[in-house]
């Protein structure tokens, strides 16, 4: 496997995580901001961003984008597309962005 290909599983990995923390904290308890797992392609990579419903909804509305702590981009295998203060947007772009499109959740 090409370091490509294990950094977009790495981060496809986080954001089944985040689906599923979505899931408990943002249906059963309507908490809001949510604690969500940086989404980067490090797999030792335990940081948090707090966003807020809305926030990762609209995250959520490419399947090829991921939410990263600043500093957490790879600039070789994605590109920012988004900058916010506590966390960036980043998107696959090629074979990478199919990849992350065929392993979105919610398709």
């Amino acid at each position: 496997m090409s370091r490509d290909e294990r950094v977009a599983k790495n981060e496809i990995l986080f954001r089944q995580v985040n689906e599923r923390i979505l899931q408990i904290e943002g249906g059963r308890w309507r908490v809001d901001p949510v604690d969500f797992m940086c989404e980067c392609g490090d797999i030792t990579c335990m940081r948090v961003v707090q966003l807020s419903l809305e926030q990762y909804e609209r995250l959520r509305g490419d399947p090829a984008h991921f939410g990263v702590i600043p500093g957490h981009e790879i600039a070789d295998v994605e590109q920012v597309v988004e900058t916010h203060p506590t966390y960036l947007v980043v998107e696959k772009g090629g074979e990478l962005r199919r990849r992350a499109e065929a392993a979105d959740p919610r398709r």
